[in-house]
């Protein structure tokens, strides 16, 4: 039997459904989990809430080093193809082995 991969929505859902006052037992039933995966969700997004508060609003200096970050990773990954590009090249005229 397969791993079930829950996201991240689906996990907020059940949690919310706990703060509405199902009880474990019936939010895993539900769902199909069991308590300590329940528990596992409540711990992840305990970490989220308390590393974003929801009032949180990014600086423009933060924005724009998000946005160099993003240009940058693009330029990254385009060099990276370049290279395998050319190695495959490479290899087609027997110079890499």
């Amino acid at each position: 039997m397969s791993r079930r991969k829950y996201t991240l929505e689906e996990k907020i859902g059940m949690i919310e459904e706990l703060n509405i006052g199902l009880t474990n037992a019936q939010v895993c039933k539900k769902h199909g989990i069991s308590s300590s995966t329940l528990s596992t969700f409540k711990k992840q997004l305990a970490v989220i809430n308390a590393t974003e508060p929801e009032d949180y609003k990014a600086t423009a200096k933060e924005k724009a080093l998000a946005d160099e970050n993003r240009k940058l990773k693009e330029l990254l990954g385009k060099k990276e193809l370049e290279l395998d590009m050319l190695q495959d090249l490479l290899k087609k005229k027997k110079y890499l082995k």
